[in-house]
């Protein structure tokens, strides 16, 4: 039930954050925006655990050398 609930409000977020992208870009194709919108939470998602990934690399490796 937890994860339901989890991903209940990972969507709407999501979806307000859709929204507002689309908001934003007022005169545009709105599904167009609308997308962008969706998708580019979720990018940026996995931007942030490549860095963090990199950064934990970095330290085993100062510790080793």
């Amino acid at each position: 039930m937890e994860h339901i609930a989890l991903f209940i409000a990972c969507f709407v977020l999501t979806v307000l954050s859709a929204l507002v992208t689309t908001y934003i870009a007022q005169g545009k194709p709105f599904w167009r925006w609308f997308i962008i919108g969706m998708v580019l939470p979720y990018v940026s998602i996995f931007i942030a655990m490549i860095m963090v990934y990199r950064e934990h690399k970095a330290e085993e490796k100062q510790q080793k050398g």
